[in-house]
């Protein structure tokens, strides 16, 4: 038998929350890209928006 993923057969979306800290560290560790995620409203998209500067801004610094 195959171990085929999940998402093979099961293409639909995963609504879910996550704590800002926590998406923070995943972005920042690498684990996760703004590319693997959209943002539902207005004001996620604006927060990510602006977690993303900072953490720009933080790497700039850091060079």
């Amino acid at each position: 038998m195959k171990n085929q993923s999940y998402f093979a057969n099961h293409s639909n979306s995963i609504h879910l929350a996550i704590a800002p800290n926590r998406l923070e560290d995943l972005i920042r560790e690498g684990s996760l890209s703004v590319t693997d995620f959209s943002c539902l409203d207005t004001s996620s998209k604006k927060n990510v928006w602006a977690m993303l500067r900072s953490l720009a801004a933080k790497r700039l610094v850091r060079q």
